[in-house]
């Protein structure tokens, strides 16, 4: 034997022994601890009369094998019921080649089946220096058939599925899947000896599962489960991570290499009494989980500035916390967190806490709308077609606080106000997507609202001087205003000229004439 197969047998030997002291504490009444072999049971007697094979009866109605040929028969001896370990003289694959047989022949009403049984068990336990067919022949006309079922349960004991030496139990927990819900699954592994520890097909045996620290979906913390089936569990705590315990039990199991056995005295033959299966398979998970409760995230949103000038840039303060709303259960008080399938470096930010888990992302979508004309009335959603100036998105990483967008630059002047949304679409389901609600901010919020006002108008120059009125004539009806007008000015123009020039040459006249004495 290997030493993980050793190690392996004393797990399950362990496990069986305590499986077995609760068993009967629980059980309410004691079990038997001794009977009176009454004789024999089912099987066949040689015509002799006095060698018998097959099965012998107690007075409690079990029915046992021999297991010391040639010592005394157990008919009228009181039997003490002791555990297989006790027997201290097989080893471990034929005490499980034994358990195998008290549970499948030893229980029979056919007689050659009984009969098979006897003498399959002898040449396990020894046959005293005789062969298989001495034995076999007290059956009479059945020796043959007895002998060859015989060789039929050691091969059935030895083939798949055969003898074993223990059972486990198993269960694990898996995170929540794209529906919200986190798993549990049990599952039982028998050591066979032919193929050593196998995984039991699913459905070949119901146990108990019973949970603390969350609950079925029918709101129960206890129920029937088959091996291999999953089944989905929430958890019940309001704390981000919630501490959860699995815990499985199937009773009853046909594997093992326990058995009860009966002793009576040193010369008398010891027993191996028909019991079905009685081993049991149970395990206990207990794991912090992250809260299978979603959780609701609210954003309170500031711009950077309520007023501006066109061209310039302004950004959206934003401060990030999970919504508190005590009159839901259904809903985690705090922000959600999620275990990482690869844990992050040490030193990186965000870091792992004490469980091993991080905040679960989210992104935070930033679009400022505008220009608006008007001032901004509230609403629940923004107008269909509002102008969108820029959309920017912040990641949240570390949970709450407080944060700050990319810049925008405003365009013009007019109203401009921030949106914001929170989709749970853009955290993927393993980082705990599935457990974000949708968050966006109403319209129109009046620390979201910046205006821009527009640019003063420019100053007009002064009006140039009137020109002089020009002489107005009456008009004669002739239609030659015009021209009369034309000839008038130009009449004027050449009578200034001739009194200038009249006066320049009286001037002149004077200056030249020559004076007279008398």
């Amino acid at each position: 034997m290997t030493q993980p197969r050793r190690r392996f047998a004393a797990i399950l030997t362990a496990l069986t022994t305590v499986a077995t002291t609760i068993g009967l504490l629980l059980s309410g009444a004691p079990p038997a601890t001794a009977a009176v072999s009454t004789g024999h049971g089912v099987g066949h007697l040689a015509e002799n009369g006095v060698s018998w094979i097959g099965s012998y009866r107690l007075d409690d109605g079990s029915l046992v094998f021999c297991l010391e040929v040639g010592k005394k028969a157990p008919t009228g001896h009181d039997y003490q019921f002791v555990d297989s370990a006790t027997l201290g003289r097989f080893t471990p694959d034929d005490l499980a080649r034994l358990a195998y047989i008290s549970r499948t022949a030893a229980p029979s009403a056919d007689p050659t089946e009984a009969a098979a049984g006897q003498l399959a068990t002898w040449r396990i336990a020894g046959l005293d220096g005789r062969s298989p067919e001495y034995y076999a022949q007290r059956a009479g006309a059945s020796a043959q058939a007895v002998l060859d079922r015989s060789s039929q349960l050691l091969a059935a004991a030895d083939a798949p599925s055969g003898a074993s030496r223990g059972v486990m139990g198993s269960v694990t927990l898996t995170p929540a899947d794209d529906d919200n819900r986190m798993t549990v699954t049990s599952g039982l592994t028998v050591d066979f000896l032919a193929s050593g520890p196998t995984a039991l097909s699913a459905g070949v045996h119901s146990g108990t599962m019973s949970l603390s620290g969350a609950v079925f979906d029918d709101g129960r913390a206890e129920r029937t489960v088959s091996n291999g089936e999953t089944v989905s569990i929430t958890t019940t705590g309001t704390d981000p991570a919630s501490t959860v315990a699995a815990m499985v039990r199937y009773n009853d199991l046909p594997y093992g290499s326990a058995f009860t056995a009966g002793h009576a005295g040193d010369d008398v033959q010891q027993v191996l009494v028909a019991r079905p299966g009685s081993a049991s398979g149970s395990a206990t998970i207990l794991s912090t989980v992250p809260s299978t409760k979603p959780f609701q995230p609210v954003v309170n949103t500031k711009t950077s500035k309520a007023t501006a000038a066109a061209g310039e840039a302004i950004s959206d303060e934003l401060t990030v916390s999970a919504l508190v709303d005590e009159s839901r259960d259904d809903l985690l008080p705090g922000w959600g967190v999620y275990r990482p399938a690869t844990p992050p470096p040490a030193g990186s930010v965000p870091a792992v806490d004490e469980n091993g888990m991080l905040p679960i992302p989210v992104v935070v979508e930033s679009s400022l709308l505008g220009p608006f004309s008007d001032p901004i009335e509230p609403a629940a959603e923004p107008p269909a077609g509002a102008p969108v100036v820029c959309s920017v998105e912040v990641r949240i990483e570390t949970g709450p606080g407080n944060y700050r967008t990319p810049e925008c630059v405003l365009p013009g002047s007019g109203y401009f106000v921030w949106v914001e949304r929170i989709s749970p679409s853009r955290t993927p389901v393993e980082q705990g997507g599935s457990r974000i609600l949708p968050w966006q901010s109403p319209f129109g919020t009046a620390s979201e609202v910046t205006f821009v006002a527009p640019p003063p108008a420019p100053e007009l120059p002064p009006a140039p001087a009137a020109p002089a009125a020009a002489p107005v004539l009456a008009d004669t009806g002739s239609g030659d205003t015009g021209f009369l007008l034309l000839v008038s000015a130009t009449a004027l123009t050449l009578g200034s000229l001739l009194g200038v020039g009249v006066l320049w040459r009286r001037r002149l006249t004077n200056h030249l004439a020559p004076t007279t004495t008398t």
